[in-house]
């Protein structure tokens, strides 16, 4: 819808509303991300280990008569050269509510809480040694010219709340993200959103481009599903089958997991979910640390 008197503004991206519960699951999260963290840190330590050739060693000289793992060598597991960029779905059905260890939330605090406790466990545990990005992807149901300055039509938006690199690390902050989108009315009134989902990639794949340093990226895309947008002048119906083409394009050989939100999801939708969104999807409606940290783990390899 073409509606003149349109800006960009963050007041939609964040709110008080239940901000408390929120984190209260970010540090029930922080608990689980940190201990994973923990463990990861000491799988990836310098090690000794037998072996056939090497610095001699004295104490498996015993064994020489039956084994040739007399000498030793130390295995080093460089730190992860790594950057996560958390992909937040910021539409209107990200208020429906899940279920939690501290009781029913909507979906959007719950990503604010997997994102805040990540961030949490990042500066306390590893202190910053991973930059994260976290980003909100709306689909606003209005445009104007005013907006771009051009008449291209409806349009999806890539907003930017939270850097590890900021001098002001605020992950509480993201404990009061919302599902709208940056777009106030002339009257102040805050637009909403529709599901954008990977319409938004070419965008993060020009910023990645642009201003990612290390090595590697992983995308961390968390949300409750089904592409809804319109796009451009001539409102091409964005689905979930572009979300997939999408992918394809500007995620192939680029590590990304999405961690499905909605709880009406069951393991019989796994493989219709993991034809759009790839094989590293997780349902949320389980205990999805481990398995996170284990595709993480796999990553960062």
């Amino acid at each position: 819808m073409n509606r003149p008197g349109l800006s960009f503004s963050p007041k939609g991206l964040y709110t008080d509303r239940n901000k408390q519960r929120s984190i209260e699951l970010r540090n029930v999260m922080f608990e689980k991300f940190k201990r994973h963290i923990t463990l990861l840190l000491e799988q990836k330590k310098s090690r000794q280990v037998p072996a056939r050739k090497g610095y001699l060693n004295p104490r498996a000289l015993y064994r020489h008569r039956f084994s040739d793992n007399v000498f030793q060598k130390r295995i080093s597991h460089h730190s992860s050269d790594t950057t996560i960029v958390f992909l937040i779905d910021g539409s209107g059905s990200m208020d429906s509510r899940v279920s939690t260890p501290v009781g029913d939330v909507r979906a959007i605090e719950m990503c604010g809480a997997v994102a805040s406790a990540f961030a949490k466990a990042n500066k306390q545990v590893l202190k910053n040694r991973i930059p994260i990005e976290v980003f909100i992807k709306s689909a606003p149901t209005v445009s104007s010219p005013e907006l771009t300055g051009t008449n291209n039509g409806s349009l999806v938006t890539l907003s930017r709340v939270f850097s590890s690199s900021s001098k002001q690390q605020n992950y509480d902050k993201l404990c009061s993200i919302n599902c709208m989108s940056p777009i106030v009315t002339s009257h102040g009134s805050i637009d909403g959103s529709y599901t954008s989902e990977y319409a938004v990639l070419p965008a993060l794949s020009k910023w990645i481009k642009k201003n990612v340093k290390t090595k590697k990226c992983i995308v961390f895309n968390l949300t409750d599903g089904e592409s809804y947008c319109s796009l451009g002048a001539n409102n091409y119906q964005f689905r979930n089958q572009d979300t997939k083409a999408l992918r394809l394009k500007y995620l192939r050989g680029l590590p990304n997991v999405t961690l499905m939100l909605q709880n009406g999801y069951s393991h019989a939708d796994s493989a219709q979910l993991q034809d759009i969104y790839g094989e590293n999807m997780i349902l949320a409606s389980e205990d999805f640390s481990g398995a996170l940290f284990k595709a993480f783990a796999g990553f960062l390899d």
